[in-house]
């Protein structure tokens, strides 16, 4: 029994062998005129550009309060994009807890203070071509205005807690049994 499947084993293998070759022969008589007639131009890939991140632009430090988040917005400006200014560091070395704000994890947190966005009020303050450029820097699509971060850091730079947790919930904060609460405007 064993020479028969010895034998089956050795014939597969020939037919394997003798397929190649007709495979390699047909191939080489069916591409061989397409390749003189056209040579075939592959472009060099374009180098990709270096990932650095953008440097921070020091702008001098407002002696007046930023207006309130409550203003009227203007006409979305589409296709206006502004930079907004940041500052190099935070003001008296200590950052505000930004992941209070709906929306913003550790990572946007690390992001927005590379991009020298440090506190509640430089947030509440974007235009709507500021929020638009930083939209598109990050890539999020529209999560700023979904989530409402303009209002978020209005009311937490004015000091509104009862407001922003009615509206927002405790924004990352453990209440004393160690539980974070959802605001009407936050998903559940």
């Amino acid at each position: 029994m064993t020479h028969y499947l010895i034998e089956l084993a050795i014939w597969m293998l020939i037919a394997y062998f003798i397929g190649c070759l007709i495979g390699w022969a047909l191939r080489t008589m069916v591409d061989a005129p397409a390749k003189i007639a056209e040579p075939v131009y592959t472009p060099a890939p374009a180098p990709k550009p270096a990932l650095t991140p953008a440097p921070v632009v020091m702008a001098p430090r407002p002696t007046t309060t930023p207006a309130p988040a409550t203003t009227p917005a203007a006409e979305p400006m589409v296709g206006k994009m502004e930079r907004p200014k940041g500052i190099a560091a935070a003001r008296g070395g200590k950052a505000d807890d930004l992941q209070r704000i709906s929306g913003i994890g550790p990572k946007n947190e690390s992001i927005l203070h590379t991009l020298g966005f440090f506190h509640f009020d430089q947030i509440a303050a974007w235009t709507e071509a500021q929020v638009s450029w930083v939209d598109d820097h990050l890539r999020f699509n529209g999560r700023i205005k979904r989530e409402e971060w303009i209002r978020q850091a209005g009311l937490l730079a004015e000091g509104k807690e009862a407001e922003f947790t009615k509206l927002y919930g405790t924004g990352g904060l453990r209440n004393a049994k160690g539980e974070t609460l959802s605001g009407t405007r936050t998903r559940k």
